[in-house]
């Protein structure tokens, strides 16, 4: 955890934790957060889905599984996905009985075989005919795909920059009404400073993270096939200035 504290110059922690209060700063002091955001389109997805069969057969339900796994993987590779960017679990089997049927003695009714499958898209385009293929496959359930940006790191590093420029606006407009000018930065985290606790193991834990999903289920119209025209990016900061 030690390394969050990257985010944060810790000269003073406002927090609301009895255990973790601090005393209000004796000098003049403006507290602001900063935003920042953007909407580019996405240039990635990265998707996973579930293979399942129920069978009193183990083997025919494995069978099944492997069979639909290759049909999968053939449409994946006709659609220029790469090798390196699919990756696929082992065979899980969980023995389903029926034990809780009052009816008659305890049995096993058949295996649950599933395998998870995941694969990195870079050429979105060909998400919709690929999509179109796995929803309404037999077999085929928890179809979910993740839209990002391939260059997200610059981008978000160029809202943080316009962030603080923002938190350094509005502490300006509050200081020169009252006749001061904004001094320097004595404190500034990317989450809320009543939150820092969380970094060091105490209170709620505390998430900055976006992400742009999608479920796709086997009543999915044509139309929400469609991959997003945008996703959403955002950086907060919090800032502590000194007052001059």
């Amino acid at each position: 955890m030690l390394p969050r504290l990257s985010h944060c110059l810790l000269g003073l922690l406002l927090c609301g934790s009895a255990s973790w209060a601090a005393d209000i700063p004796d000098y003049p002091f403006v507290f602001v957060t900063g935003n920042a955001d953007s909407d580019p389109p996405p240039d990635v997805a990265v998707c996973s889905l579930t293979i399942r069969d129920l069978d009193p057969d183990p083997g025919k339900a494995e069978a099944t599984v492997d069979g639909r796994l290759k049909a999968v993987l053939a449409s994946l590779t006709a659609q220029e996905v790469a090798g390196a960017d699919i990756k696929s679990s082992s065979l899980n089997k969980q023995i389903v009985t029926n034990q809780f049927d009052e009816k008659g003695p305890v049995g096993i009714r058949g295996y649950d075989l599933t395998r998870s499958l995941e694969f990195k898209l870079r050429r979105l385009a060909s998400l919709p005919a690929i999509e179109a293929g796995l929803v309404g496959a037999a077999n085929v359930e928890q179809i979910m795909c993740q839209f990002d940006r391939t260059d997200r790191a610059a981008l978000e590093a160029d809202l943080l920059t316009k962030a603080l420029h923002s938190a350094q606006e509005q502490g300006d407009r509050l200081a020169e009404p009252l006749g001061r000018h904004l001094g320097a930065a004595v404190a500034v985290s990317r989450i809320p400073f009543d939150a820092i606790a969380a970094v060091f193991g105490r209170g709620d834990r505390f998430s900055t993270s976006e992400a742009g999903a999608r479920m796709f289920k086997k009543s999915v119209a044509g139309d929400d096939l469609l991959v997003p025209a945008t996703i959403h990016l955002s950086v907060t900061v919090n800032v502590l200035f000194k007052m001059d």
